[in-house]
């Protein structure tokens, strides 16, 4: 594993200048080597991820000690296909770049098949009407939004992934559809958009098909790459493999498939943890950070997020800061020897 560490490092040195030059204009990411912060805190509902939540983006500020520079939500297809202007106007107005999932789905129920907003039915332009409207209205908007097709890809849970679309051949189908809607949005002149390719640092299923770096749509179509690890999700969870070897791997997997664009790391571990220490996991995810051991790393986004596992109180999760003064603690003073990117907008 020391040996992937280094490979990475090496790999990614050699292409270290310009990383980051590809990015639309009026937006600066990291360009003198600083973190951006970012959080995505949904309401405690099934379909809570499409709300922007002022209180708890302010209780993130608190606890980190902060200012995030990224806002997420979800942009829920399911529920409405216009853009969301309200919920981008929000962030913005809080200083926050709005970093937007585009959720084409008929339900947010896990391990799904899709019957509408199928892979193959965006590639033929079934919704070009509603993704042209989309377009234009972001391109309206003004300023720069981050955007992504496809969350956590490598995850069956999603409907967009291999599974659920002929495994092998799904590949093709979900980077024939992630072209078609950047090309669309491209036509409509939506330059302000900031495209990102989203996979898990684990793939589930583990098949060989399901390789993270197979699904990717090309340079030409994606300007960042998101990473999603994280630590324990329930607070009985006895721990979870070692975070630092873990993204080691997944960025030596990503960089092996040619995949060198700058990355936004996407994390959280429940606070509450009974067998598993959620301050040391801050210290173990935001240490190698300060450190610069991963120079592509441009941001941390925090999923300060809580929801119900089942009926017992007990097993409910909560990954946000503000329930664990410890775990907040933690954080904020580790972010101390971070030099924190508050705003990434620039002339």
């Amino acid at each position: 594993m020391r040996g992937i560490a280094l490979m990475v490092v090496l790999t990614f040195v050699c292409g270290i200048c310009g990383i980051t030059s590809g990015l639309p204009p009026g937006f600066c990411l990291g360009d003198d080597g600083s973190l951006a912060l970012g959080v995505f805190a949904p309401q405690k509902t099934p379909s809570g991820e499409e709300s922007i939540l002022l209180n708890e983006i302010q209780a993130f500020r608190d606890s980190s000690g902060k200012n995030p520079a990224l806002g997420v939500f979800s942009d829920e297809w399911m529920t409405d296909r216009k853009f969301p202007s309200e919920s981008a106007s929000i962030l913005r107005n809080e200083g926050m770049v709005p970093y937007i999932r585009l959720m084409m789905r008929s339900t947010d129920t896990p391990y799904q098949k899709e019957p509408l907003y199928t892979l193959n039915n965006i590639a033929l332009g079934k919704f070009d009407g509603e993704l042209r409207a989309w377009a234009r209205e972001a391109r309206s908007f003004g300023s720069p939004i981050l955007i992504e097709y496809g969350t956590e890809i490598n995850q069956w849970g999603y409907p967009w992934n291999g599974y659920w679309n002929g495994e092998k051949k799904g590949l093709d189908s979900f980077r024939d559809a992630y072209r078609h809607i950047v090309t669309i949005m491209k036509e409509e002149g939506a330059s302000n958009l900031i495209w990102i390719y989203h996979v898990n640092a684990e793939s589930q299923p583990v098949e060989e098909w399901n390789n993270m770096s197979l699904y990717y749509p090309g340079d030409e179509y994606c300007d960042l790459v998101a990473i999603s690890l994280f630590g324990t999700k329930k607070p009985f969870e006895a721990g979870t493999k070692p975070f630092k070897e873990t993204l080691d791997a997944t960025i030596y997997t990503l960089q092996n498939g040619s995949i060198q664009k700058p990355i936004l790391l996407i994390t959280g571990t429940d606070v509450q943890g009974r067998f598993a220490d959620p301050s040391t996991f801050v210290t173990n995810v935001l240490s190698p950070l300060s450190e610069k051991v991963w120079p592509q790393v441009k941001a941390l986004i925090w999923l300060n997020a809580a929801w119900k596992n089942d009926n017992n109180p007990l097993h409910d999760t909560s990954m946000r800061l503000q329930d664990n003064s410890t775990v907040a603690n933690a954080f904020k003073t580790s972010l101390q020897s971070i030099q924190v990117q508050e705003h990434l907008t620039c002339s």
